[in-house]
């Protein structure tokens, strides 16, 4: 299978072995490699001469040296959710769709007044239809990833307060879960029907991967939303790099914050820190009213990444949607 193909020149065999062997997907050795291809170099040589084809591949199959783009979105607040033509220039044109938490408000089971609010079963059909309709709209290549909010937890928190724990262990913690896992029924006790939502991970081509946390880590890019929240500018995101500087073993360059409905960007150090802002209509909500805060933000962020999943800034890009 690794002799030369049909019309295949001899730099492409060379390019496709050798990268076959970078990949392990090849059980020739590189002195093997060598002598097949009638190269006049050691196969040491041969294998430091490989890196370079592998770089050139990776450049050359990708957007000017983009290999993962992520579309990443946050604080839906459904029912205050933007339409999805918001993200009209990334349709078709993405790898991964990343949506990183608060996807429903939760509002009927918060804290805040009930007043002209929806039921939660009512805002969970919503967010399901809202979901399916986004991921046919972008058309991610890949796959789509969604990590939870604190709105989110709320579903969690309110079973906490009201059920027994043995009916608890019946519940998912979260609607997300419900929504992309397991599907959920809606008894209707009053019209004595059963409506039965399938999950949305088995209705699409890509995977939909619920992510059971607060924070989800594609290439070196850290994705979160917290249940901290600072006022300064950044220093909620700032806070969050300090903690997985403290707990990641892995290497990452970049820290994504949701929640805090700001847009802003800071390197500090080698690491690079985004507040998103939020993808809902912000003149809807009232949390914030008589509260004396900074006025929140619409937005979303373009993540380009290279081979190795390093952060590309020149490509990156926060995108402002207040105007």
């Amino acid at each position: 299978m690794w002799n030369r193909l049909e019309g295949e020149s001899d730099f492409e065999w060379k390019l496709r072995v050798c990268l076959a062997k970078k990949r392990r997907q090849c059980d020739l050795d590189w002195s093997e490699i060598a002598e097949m291809l009638q190269l006049d170099i050691t196969p040491d040589q041969l294998r430091k001469v490989s890196v370079g084809y592998e770089e050139y591949d990776n450049y050359i199959h990708s957007d000017n040296g983009i290999a993962k783009r992520i579309l990443s979105i946050s604080d839906l607040h459904i029912p205050y959710e933007l339409p999805i033509e918001t993200f009209s220039d990334y349709v078709n044109n993405i790898d991964i769709l990343q949506i990183n938490g608060d996807v429903l408000d939760c509002q009927s089971i918060s804290k805040f007044t009930k007043m002209y609010r929806i039921s939660f079963m009512e805002e969970l059909s919503k967010a399901r239809q809202y979901l399916i309709d986004l991921i046919n709209y972008i058309n991610p290549k890949e796959k789509v990833v969604i990590n939870y909010g604190n709105h989110d937890a709320r579903m969690g928190r309110y079973l906490a307060k009201n059920l027994d724990n043995d009916i608890i262990e019946l519940m998912p913690n979260n609607p997300i879960e419900l929504i992309v896992e397991t599907g959920f029924r809606h008894y209707d006790k009053r019209y004595k029907q059963k409506i039965y939502y399938e999950p949305i991970k088995d209705m699409f081509d890509v995977p939909v991967e619920y992510v059971d946390d607060w924070k989800v880590k594609i290439g070196k890019t850290w994705f979160v939303h917290p249940l901290a929240y600072r006022q300064g500018n950044l220093t909620t995101a700032e806070k969050a790099k300090q903690y997985f500087q403290d707990t990641d073993t892995e290497p990452f360059d970049t820290v994504v914050m949701a929640h805090t409905h700001k847009i802003g960007y800071v390197k500090i150090g080698k690491i690079n820190l985004y507040e998103q802002g939020a993808c809902c209509v912000l003149e809807d909500m009232d949390y914030m009213d008589g509260k004396l805060q900074k006025p929140q933000q619409k937005g979303f962020v373009f993540i380009a990444q290279d081979s190795n999943g390093n952060l590309l800034v020149n490509k990156t890009k926060l995108i402002d949607i207040n105007s």
